[in-house]
């Protein structure tokens, strides 16, 4: 028989590692076969109360923003331009003058109108030293009746004359004063449609001006939704593309009766303060409306409801343990939600930890919310 070389007994120090992890393995039995339940550390959560409480349904329209007012300034008098004393874009006070008409024409004509009314005042004072002489000797019956008839007819023309170009006077100084148009109230000035140089007819375009404060918020509104809005009314808007505070609150101004046949909606204007000027005509707004009577219903924090494949559920804390309800999402309220499902009013969701709980797993309660 031939001898085993020495080579033939030696093992690799894996090989050793792997007969004694067996062995081990097998000497010490396992929790399971020993009859024993693995312990299930509890998955820690926050937790708040569903609430019940009455709440109104609301519908959000797109609106938009328009100026509170607007209007195209023009003369009241005709002439040529001589200064144009504003831009587009700038911001105008009431009463602030935008444009000079040339008046030397006019000063011209209160001057003759004037010089008229000196001679008709002379001319009057002649006619009633005729009318008292002739009156004397009427009385004295000197003369004909028809004599004193007509110095009384000649002294009542002048005294009418005189009253005619007090009025033309009168008017003049008013045409004069006119020849500097102002602005009829504080806004922008948005266009311009003379210029210097430029003959202006009465009643002539000059410049477009809008009052941006407040604004109004066009809002159409469908008819299902039109009887329940009042104006004098608040209301929650939002502005999307307007840097800083987004949210504004507004008052519903005025609801026109009369609308689109073929939208079925009724422009209603609502009135929101724009002090710093930052929202401007034409921006877009999302306003919430009351569309529909308050009724009951059950609310809970946002974070509560997860959503998965298209269905809602939340995790309510019974016994100890975390059960899965299927609910389904309606109106947000803030930071709640109305949702409709198997809960009362009292039973604790969670509402932070719910991303992984599964059904009937163990939960402890790190910090929970009783508001009602």
């Amino acid at each position: 028989m031939k001898k085993m070389s020495s080579s033939g007994n030696n093992f690799s120090g894996w090989q050793i590692f792997f007969v004694l992890a067996v062995l081990v393995s097998v000497a010490v039995p396992l929790p399971g076969v020993l009859g024993l339940t693995p312990r299930v550390e509890a998955s820690p959560v926050v937790v708040e109360r569903v609430v019940q409480k009455s709440v109104r349904p609301i519908a959000t329209l797109i609106g938009t923003a328009e100026p509170y007012r607007k209007s195209i300034v023009a003369p009241e008098v005709e002439g040529l331009v001589v200064d144009f004393l504003v831009s587009k874009g700038q911001w105008i006070k009431k009463g602030e003058v935008l444009v000079r008409i040339e008046k030397r024409p006019l000063l011209l004509e209160r001057k003759f109108a004037e010089a008229n009314l000196a001679e008709a005042k002379a001319n009057y004072e002649n006619a009633l030293s005729e009318l008292r002489r002739t009156r004397e000797l009427y009385e004295k019956k000197s003369i004909a009746s028809r004599a004193y008839e007509d110095a009384l007819y000649v002294a009542e023309a002048m005294k009418k004359k005189i009253l005619a170009l007090e009025a033309r006077i009168e008017t003049i100084q008013y045409q004069i004063e006119k020849c500097a148009i102002s602005a009829p109230f504080e806004g922008f000035v948005v266009d311009e449609h003379t210029q210097v140089g430029q003959w202006l007819k009465k009643g002539g375009e000059i410049v477009t001006i809008v009052e941006m404060d407040p604004i109004l918020v066009m809002i159409p509104v469908p008819d299902r939704y039109i009887h329940f809005i009042k104006v004098g009314q608040k209301v929650n808007l939002e502005f999307d593309f307007l840097p800083g505070r987004k949210k504004r609150k507004g008052v519903i101004r005025d609801i026109i009766p009369e609308g689109n046949e073929k939208s079925r909606t009724f422009p209603v204007q609502i009135s929101v303060a724009n002090k710093d000027f930052s929202i401007l005509a034409g921006m877009s707004s999302r306003v919430r409306f009351p569309a529909g009577r308050s009724y009951k219903a059950l609310l809970v924090n946002k974070d509560a409801v997860v959503t998965s494949g298209g269905s809602h559920h939340l995790f309510v804390v019974r016994d100890g343990k975390a059960m899965l309800v299927p609910v389904t999402k309606g109106q947000a309220y803030g930071s709640l939600i109305v949702v409709e499902g198997g809960l009362s009013s009292g039973d604790m969701v969670v509402v932070e930890g719910n991303e992984r709980l599964r059904s009937g797993q163990k939960v402890e309660v790190i910090r929970g919310s009783g508001k009602k």
